[in-house]
């Protein structure tokens, strides 16, 4: 079993609860078990899941979102 990576990130493009919805489902889609809080005020996302953080980065990238580093 992978060890939990807990990932803190912010996402310049997130904007509305679209983008929530959108940046959650493509964590989930990866890990249906993973915690995804997003404060849209910061654009901070934090992520709790098995799966390690290149795997998460690339699927919220490919979900259409630039992500920058750990806050």
């Amino acid at each position: 079993m992978a060890e939990p990576t807990a990932l803190q990130i912010t996402v310049p493009d997130m904007d509305c609860q679209g983008c929530v919805a959108s940046i959650t489902a493509a964590v989930k889609r990866i890990d249906a078990d993973a915690s995804v809080a997003a404060d849209l005020q910061t654009k901070h996302v934090s992520i709790d899941s098995k799966i390690a953080a290149p795997e998460l980065t690339a699927a919220i990238e490919n979900a259409g979102f630039k992500v920058e580093v750990a806050f």
